[in-house]
């Protein structure tokens, strides 16, 4: 149908009524103020260190499991548990790697009470930077943890944490990871220890 045949339909007196109902319609909606983000955005791009960090913690906090390990670099990732932590299960630890971290995690996050959080604090901080892509972290923590399992007694943990941490593709992971106790008490590698078999 050419343009001037279309126009003069468009234009016919019975056609009024339909193209001013559908101008009046946009008058039917309203704008309304966005909803709340979700907890799945409480992940921040880590396009530096303090924001690894943050994100790191934040998922510690909320036992948030996607978030906690898109804070590890894949298959390269180690973690190295406090000795005496270890103990009779230097197996466990010989390997230890990011599906290992998720599997513990995840046993928590099924032992921790919908709307609970832990608190993880760390103090002391001191950073050493090897290259501009590679830094050491290591920091005091206090870990209190609050879930369910009465078997695992340990509300604090606490000891020294030192992260090694890599920028690729312009984003921070955590690509190892030292564990040691610095009280009497219990420290992350006992909780890691019992969580990843119970």
């Amino acid at each position: 149908m050419p343009f001037r045949q279309l126009f003069s339909s468009l234009l016919a007196p019975g056609r009024w009524a339909g193209l001013l109902g559908l101008l009046a319609l946009p008058a039917c909606f309203q704008l309304r103020e966005p909803e709340p983000a979700a907890t799945g955005s409480e992940w921040i791009q880590p396009t530096q260190i303090d924001i690894l960090l943050a994100n790191f913690t934040t998922a510690v906090q909320n036992v948030n499991v996607a978030n906690y390990e898109r804070t590890f670099s894949g298959p390269t990732y180690r973690f190295v548990p406090d000795p005496t932590s270890a103990g009779s299960s230097p197996a466990l630890f010989a390997n230890w790697s990011v599906p290992d971290e998720t599997t513990y995690f995840s046993s928590l996050r099924r032992r921790t009470a919908t709307g609970v959080k832990n608190t993880l604090t760390l103090t002391d901080r001191r950073d050493q930077l090897y290259t501009a892509d590679s830094v050491e972290i290591s920091a005091l923590y206090q870990l209190r943890v609050t879930q369910q399992d009465t078997a695992f007694h340990a509300g604090l943990l606490q000891g020294n944490i030192r992260l090694i941490l890599r920028r690729r593709n312009n984003e921070w992971r955590i690509v190892a990871w030292r564990d040691q106790r610095t009280m009497p008490g219990l420290c992350w590698t006992d909780l890691k220890k019992y969580f990843s078999s119970h």
